[in-house]
């Protein structure tokens, strides 16, 4: 009789150890869907329009705001200042950039960039919200390639 009771107990404590473990299971289950689901890679098309930041970095002097629609985008630096650039794309990735002329700070520097045909945005990769770009200005006389990243805000 003692050992039945034994047995009964050691049952109990098995199935009580069995059903947490499908609970915690399932509850890792769905944790893991809910991130998968919520940090899924974005695709070229949720680059085309939005708010963007592009970083600081060895090439880019100061952070900066990008807000895109349709094929203009308009940066924001930390300091206020704005420009106009027009998008001409290529494909579903690719794209040209243009200072648009109307913008306040299109000088001559933006004047040779259009001139050269723009800056060619090859797309590299694209992690979760960021993405991984190598721009290329091109003409007779200058090759000058840049990598840079546009990391997606909303």
């Amino acid at each position: 009789a003692a050992s039945d009771v034994y047995k009964r107990q050691q049952l109990i404590l098995y199935n009580n150890v069995m059903h947490n473990m499908k609970k915690n299971f399932t509850l890792t289950f769905l944790l893991l869907v809910v991130i998968q689901t919520y940090s899924q890679t974005l695709t070229c098309s949720d680059f085309k329009s939005g708010t963007f930041l592009v970083p600081a970095d060895s090439i880019v002097e100061k952070s900066y705001t990008v807000i895109r629609k349709d094929n203009q985008q308009i940066e924001y630096d930390k300091d206020g200042n704005k420009s106009i650039v027009d998008i001409e794309f290529i494909d579903e990735c690719n794209y040209i950039m243009k200072a648009n002329p109307k913008s306040e700070n299109f000088d001559a520097m933006s004047q040779y960039v259009n001139d050269s045909g723009g800056i060619k945005i090859k797309v590299l990769k694209i992690s979760r919200d960021t993405l991984f770009y190598s721009g290329l200005i091109e003409n007779d006389s200058v090759r000058y390639e840049m990598p840079g990243i546009l990391i997606k805000l909303k």
